[in-house]
Order: structure tokens, then C-alpha cells, then sequence
């Protein structure tokens, strides 16, 4: 499978399965957000993890996807969803929201994706992660969660991909962490750049996790 990040938490994540070939769109975001979606994108499926600018404009993917956009599971051309509530906790500025962290199950390789978490996760969220290859994960801090709490996270759910997301690029308005801070908050940061990350179950480190750090497309 190919995995390009658009910014954000914004990815568009094209695999093969029995049925053909799947395109998946991750958070889709309005130019609000200071960075302009791209225009030719098209997809089967669509998951929004928020209702929020940065993730819910579900109308600017073409093909008429379907689109997951709450709780539950779910099943299209052989990709598996499996959307959980995990909510927000927000703080005195900001108030609580709804939020979906996303398990997806494809090409016999399962990936996940945190949504705007902003905390750790809870027992029930964690056991509903399980043996997760391929993780997307907010380490931008505000209101997403910080560095620190996106390393401690990360020791609990164990994948054997990292790809953060939800950090400062160029454009974006939002003020978010560097990866460098992350990497920082982390210690040992082996990572890899890249613009575009081909991965198959073949591939996956067998030991040693590895960080797949994504350059705007």
C-alpha cells in the first residue's frame, strides 16, 4: 500500500484488496486551516475523525466515498473500519469533544489513527488496539497531545510504524510542536523522510520501531 500525508491529520492511504483497488481519506480539511486541500483527490472511503474544519470537509473528496463519520463498524471492498469513540478532554480554554480513533484492516496489516486525542489513552481504548503495525499519532501539542504524552502513548500501544502527525509545517495556522520536539521527547529518534511511504506486511520491522516521518504532498 502507498501512504501520502496531506498535512494535519489528513492522509490519503491507497491499498489493493480482492475487490481492487481502495483509495482511503483520512480527515479531510477546509483551507481555513491555512493549507489548500488538493482538488484532484478521490476516494471509496472517507473517515472524519472531528467535526472541525481540520478534518470534516467529507465534500471535497470526489467519487462519492463512503464516509465514516461516527461510531461502529464498518466493511468497504475489503477494508475493515473500526471507528471508537475516544473524547477529548480539553481544558479550561477549550471544552471537551467528540473524537473517533480509527482501526483499519488492510492488506493484512492494521493501522490505526488517533484522531485530535488530546490525553492518553483509557484501558478500553488501549485493548481495542491491539497489535497495531502502523500508527498515526497528534504529537503537536495544544489541543492535540503534546510530545510527552504522544511518547508515552506510543510505549503502550507498541506499533511497529510511527507516522506523527498534527505538527507545524509551513502554512498551517494552527501554533503546533515540531517534529524535532517530538523527537526530543522521544530519545533515540531513528526516522526515515520520505514523500510518499510504499509499506507491505513484508516490510514491517520485526523489532525495532521504526519512525516514518512524511513530507507534505
Amino acid at each position: 500500500m502507498f501512504i501520502t500525508w496531506h498535512g494535519l491529520s489528513c492522509f490519503e492511504i491507497v491499498a489493493k484488496t480482492s475487490k481492487g483497488e481502495v483509495t482511503i481519506v483520512i480527515d479531510p480539511y477546509g483551507n481555513e486551516t491555512g493549507l489548500r486541500f488538493p482538488r484532484a483527490l478521490e476516494a471509496q472511503l472517507v473517515l472524519s475523525s472531528h467535526n472541525e474544519e481540520d478534518a470534516n470537509n467529507t465534500t471535497a473528496v470526489a467519487g462519492h466515498p463512503f464516509v465514516v463519520n461516527a461510531p461502529g463498524e464498518f466493511e468497504v471492498k475489503d477494508v475493515f473500519v473500526y471507528s471508537i469513540s475516544a473524547p477529548t478532554k480539553g481544558d479550561e480554554k477549550r471544552k471537551s469533544n467528540d473524537n473517533l480513533i480509527f482501526r483499519v484492516e488492510v492488506e493484512e496489516t492494521r493501522l490505526a489513527h488517533l484522531g485530535a486525542l488530546d490525553r492518553p489513552l483509557t484501558n478500553d481504548e488501549l485493548s481495542q488496539l491491539e497489535n497495531i503495525d502502523i500508527l498515526m499519532i497528534p504529537v503537536g501539542g495544544g489541543r492535540v497531545m503534546s510530545p510527552k504524552v504522544a511518547v508515552e502513548v506510543l510505549a503502550e500501544i507498541e506499533p511497529r510504524i510511527i507516522i506523527p502527525m498534527m505538527h507545524a509545517i509551513e502554512n498551517v495556522k494552527e501554533k503546533l510542536a515540531g517534529i524535532d520536539d517530538f523527537c526530543k521527547a522521544l530519545g533515540a529518534c531513528k526516522r526515515e523522510n520520505t514523500a510518499k511511504y510504499k509499506v507491505s506486511r513484508k516490510d514491517l520491522p520485526e523489532e525495532d520501531m521504526q519512525m516514518i516521518v512524511l513530507e507534505r504532498q
